[in-house]
């Protein structure tokens, strides 16, 4: 097979002359276009915590704008969403799939993309998952579990890509879901991981208005709510500061920030979301 294929670095600050691969961006002979991120987001956050799923969500959000362009067919330049994004390298290329014309560039590229291919997960992940939490809250209610199906929900943004996963999509709230830290030094890192998550309910929310059955949205899938829901006691000193900073990032406007006392107020918030629309 062969095509097209476009790499795209970015600075992760925008007074940083560091240069991140984001990932590539492949258009095939027929057409079809294709996505292959550098950075894995379940080992990203594994590794680097708030700071990595931050990553990831930025670099696969520039290359799904990037492949939505070539998609498209637009002979305009492509704008990036990300200011400090561009296209590092854009050749054409020959090869016997479209993982071994990724993975060729990304591996001759990216040092961090040899790092995530090298990284192992853990066996057994954290017990304490806020939307494996939630969603168990939502089983155990017979008046609830009908919306177990809604969590993790994959929608294909771009054809042969990654799926992106959202947390939980009914037919009238799209919502991730993030728990709040009582650490100090973990600030940071949440402010980070929530810039991440805003962004991609930003872009949820435009895929779901702009193309909804492209992305696979089922017709009842039609959420006009998009949310930042976090879990904790927001009476607590230190995620009073947490929520400040998230609040400064949320537009309250498209996608709001909901903050919550524990799981069971989610999952309940969740179930009265639906339930008020039905």
């Amino acid at each position: 097979m062969s095509g097209r294929r476009a790499l795209i670095q970015f600075s992760p600050g925008l007074v940083s002359s560091e240069k991140l691969c984001a990932g590539v961006v492949l258009q095939l002979v027929d057409g079809s276009v294709h996505v292959r991120s550098a950075l894995d987001s379940e080992k990203a956050e594994h590794a680097f915590g708030g700071a990595g799923i931050a990553l990831a969500t930025l670099a696969q959000a520039m290359c799904r704008s990037l492949a939505e362009h070539w998609a498209t067919m637009d002979s305009k330049p492509w704008v990036p969403p990300f200011e400090t994004a561009e296209l590092a390298r854009e050749d054409a290329f020959t090869a016997q799939s479209v993982d071994a014309a990724a993975s060729f560039v990304l591996q001759e590229q990216s040092a961090l993309y040899q790092l995530m291919t090298a990284y192992s997960l853990p066996a057994q992940q954290r017990a304490s998952n806020i939307v494996r939490r939630v969603r168990q809250q939502v089983k155990g209610n017979p008046r609830t579990e009908h919306l177990v199906r809604r969590f993790n929900r994959p929608l294909n943004i771009v054809d042969s890509s990654r799926p992106l996963r959202v947390d939980f999509l009914g037919q009238h709230l799209a919502c991730y879901f993030m728990q709040l830290t009582e650490s100090q030094r973990g600030i940071e890192g949440s402010a980070e991981r929530a810039f991440g998550k805003l962004f991609e309910l930003q872009a949820l929310r435009r895929f779901v208005s702009d193309r909804p059955k492209v992305i696979g949205l089922l017709p009842e899938e039609r959420p006009g709510a998009f949310e930042l829901v976090l879990v904790g006691n927001h009476r607590h000193p230190v995620r009073r500061q947490v929520l400040a900073q998230i609040e400064a990032l949320a537009d309250q406007k498209d996608v709001r920030m909901r903050p919550v006392a524990d799981v069971s107020a989610a999952a309940a918030h969740v179930a009265r979301a639906e339930r008020k629309s039905a």
